[in-house]
């Protein structure tokens, strides 16, 4: 790391927060780097999500899809025009194959948000099926985003045996507060790929997750999509005042990483181990840029993460 390049970094990030709307300080700011130590380990999730954002924005920058997704007799040749006329009015230069090679790639890609717009319908999900989700689960059937290990209560709700909501914990994680809500502990049946995307509702596209992670999942699949200020500040009774990171920060984070980051190395991976986040540096709060994964046995927080339910509520403000 370079001292001298993160401290003229921020020189420009506080000129351009000094004057936010200032056409000039953004471009200033816009032309230098993001040093490597800022994004931290996990930069690779925060530019690849940042990717994916960028690369919707542009599509929809060429083509309004609103029209193609409601009009059915519009077909992926209609969508191919206004996106090779574009290659033809920035590019003239470029053969004319190479700009249709480059337009199709692009075009193939709109379609796809297009039929998945078009086709977005949830299916009931019958005890058949269930049981088949279940099944693929074993030995453990657990969250297939955090890793949480169902038990007895929730196994007999989701496969209709039962009624009974499984019993709220007596501490929660505070970082992760499923049990707030008895729903929370609940088993439920996620679509890999979100049904507003043309995700289909078949064993392949379908996992278990528990119903704190579905619900914090829900359309999502980006760590974007989440407001980017923190949660609040929950006052820890023993840590003192913490900020709380947004849920899908914490969810986007492990479900990605899927092992213990411990530095000595572990073998605990999501098919086997309840996962957490914690804090790569102590001193920091838990943002993307400082969020690990760690297993119960290498979690910094063994014994501050577990609060009373009640408490965490009453004890936390925005």
């Amino acid at each position: 790391m370079q001292p001298q390049e993160v401290g003229e970094f921020f020189a420009e990030i506080k000129k351009a927060l000094d004057s936010n709307w200032s056409d000039e300080a953004l471009r200033s700011l816009s032309k230098h780097t993001v040093p490597e130590v800022i994004p931290g380990n996990h930069g690779w999730l925060l530019r690849g999500d940042l990717s994916t954002v960028w690369a919707r924005w542009f599509i929809e920058s060429l083509v309004d899809l609103a029209p193609y997704e409601l009009d059915t007799t519009l077909n992926i040749g209609h969508l191919h025009l206004p996106i090779l006329a574009f290659f033809d009015a920035t590019s003239p230069l470029v053969p004319l194959d190479e700009r249709k090679k480059y337009a199709k790639a692009l075009t193939t890609f709109a379609w796809q948000l297009v039929i998945a717009r078009r086709e977005r319908k949830r299916a009931p999900i019958g005890v058949s099926l269930r049981k088949e989700l279940w099944a693929r689960g074993q030995p453990q059937p657990r969250c297939y985003l955090c890793g949480f290990l169902f038990e007895s209560p929730a196994r007999k709700k989701f496969l209709c045996e039962s009624k009974d909501i499984p019993p709220v914990p007596k501490l929660v994680d505070f970082t992760r507060p499923r049990g707030q809500r008895p729903a929370q502990l609940c088993i439920e049946v996620d679509h890999v790929i979100p049904v507003t995307d043309g995700g289909k509702t078949n064993a392949d596209n379908l996992r278990l997750a528990c119903g704190w992670c579905n619900s914090i999942k829900n359309r999502y699949t980006n760590i974007y999509d989440a407001t980017p200020w923190s949660g609040g500040i929950f006052q820890h009774p023993t840590l003192g005042p913490v900020t709380r990171p947004q849920p899908l920060w914490v969810l986007r984070t492990v479900a990605t990483r899927r092992r213990c980051e411990h530095p000595d190395g572990c073998s605990s991976k999501i098919e086997d181990s309840e996962l957490f986040a914690g804090p790569r540096n102590p001193k920091g709060a838990l943002t993307p840029v400082n969020l690990a994964v760690y297993c119960e046995v290498h979690d910094p927080w063994y014994l501050d993460r577990w609060i009373g339910p009640k408490r965490l509520a009453a004890s936390s403000t925005m």
